[in-house]
């Protein structure tokens, strides 16, 4: 049993703040601190790993329990917009040594701390067509391997938008793991964004749905938003989802003001949302995202000691969540339970048993295929078999 997950269901846990606003709030020379590659935030693990060091000091000094790498665009992918493809090994393995080093500093005191290694989405959506599903999987198996030969405690896959990405991301990790004989838990953290869904239209049940079948240790809401907007999806959280929950929102939602980013809400406001959450939804882990600062880490941590009653965190509430097995497409959730006499399966989306499925895909019509699984689900479907030829070669 991994130490961090029994941490995290004995106590709730604080996480870290920002890496990247925080980063980008500095002065940095584009050529000497980060050796030309502007708004790359991971070339600073080579570049200025004392940067970094500062960032890690400085929430674990506020408080934090668990700190995340900074790796959030660490995938082959993403930095090859840099010219930085070759180095994601090294940059993620030095940016998780470097996290690590920053824990042991603060080890006299006796108490846990762990490393989160960090595995942000990239630029590529794979349900948007962006990149293939195996190209992203193999790409990000790299920068996983590179988090655990740095020694983390588990990975923190945030900031998600595409459930496609996401299985990509869990089986990258689940891949690092195996090959490396040692297996850490796997978060993830979706982002909602103020239209109600993920990024490219799933809800918070779809995602859920999504995440479940692939067995993660915990699920949560970052990014985005801050606390008042998720405050419905974290709500549906702690009545569905059977595990553990994280929430990690922004400092408000940002704001334009002369040109820049700011973020709003200070961290008393914070502190007061997430402490709602602690007790009304019984989270695990809370946190900040983009716009939080040391301060804000602070502010939670004596939410935490204060709710503790003498000790350093307290037990989380426990929850009464009923999760229904449920089937998802891209945009909703579906529960399998029986509303009518039978379930019905629409199985002409099949390769082996439809001759016009195959000839369309043959074809690549991707429409005339969308139009099969519409004519089913008109004719009173209420789940689809899909398989197809590349399934069936696989």
């Amino acid at each position: 049993m991994s130490k961090f997950l029994d941490a995290l269901r004995e106590h709730v846990l604080l996480c870290d703040g920002a890496m990247g606003s925080r980063v980008q709030a500095l002065s940095l020379d584009v050529d000497r601190d980060v050796w030309g590659k502007e708004n790359c935030t991971e070339i600073l693990t080579q570049s200025r790993p004392d940067i970094i060091r500062t960032i890690h000091r400085g929430y674990l000094e506020a408080g934090s329990d668990v700190i995340q790498t900074n790796t959030f665009g660490g995938s082959p992918v993403t930095l090859g917009e840099f010219g930085l493809q070759d180095e994601a090994f090294a940059l993620n393995k030095a940016a998780a040594e470097i996290a690590r080093e920053s824990v042991a500093e603060f080890a006299k005191d006796g108490v846990p701390r762990f490393v989160l290694g960090s595995i942000g989405p990239g630029t590529k959506l794979p349900s948007l067509g962006h990149i293939d599903y195996q190209t992203l999987e193999d790409a990000l198996t790299v920068q996983c391997q590179g988090l655990l030969a740095g020694d983390i405690d588990g990975y923190l896959i945030e900031t998600c938008q595409d459930p496609l990405q996401i299985k990509a991301a869990v089986n990258a990790a689940k891949r690092a793991c195996r090959e490396a004989g040692r297996a850490v838990p796997i978060v993830v953290q979706v982002t909602v964004e103020t239209t109600g869904t993920l990024l490219v239209g799933a809800d918070i049940a779809a995602a859920a749905t999504v995440i479940r079948a692939l067995d993660v240790s915990a699920m949560g809401l970052n990014c985005a938003t801050g606390p008042q907007e998720m405050a419905e999806h974290v709500k549906w959280l702690a009545e569905n989802w059977p595990d553990l929950i994280t929430v990690q929102p922004n400092a408000g939602l940002p704001e334009l003001v002369e040109g820049k980013t700011r973020y709003p809400l200070g961290e008393n406001e914070l502190a007061k949302w997430l402490d709602r959450f602690i007790r009304e939804d019984g989270i695990n882990m809370v946190g900040g995202c983009c716009g939080t600062e040391a301060a804000h880490i602070a502010a939670l941590d004596q939410v935490l000691r204060e709710r503790a009653n003498g000790a350093r965190r307290p037990k989380p509430v426990p929850r009464n969540s009923v999760w229904v097995p449920s089937v998802a497409s891209l945009y909703g959730q579906v529960p399998l339970r029986q509303e009518n006499a039978y379930l019905s399966i629409g199985e002409r989306c099949n390769a082996n048993g439809s001759k016009q499925w195959r000839r369309l895909q043959e074809a690549n019509d991707w429409e005339g295929c969308i139009e099969m699984g519409r004519e089913q689900v008109r004719e009173g479907s209420h789940a689809l078999d899909i398989w197809s030829r590349v399934c069936a070669a696989r």
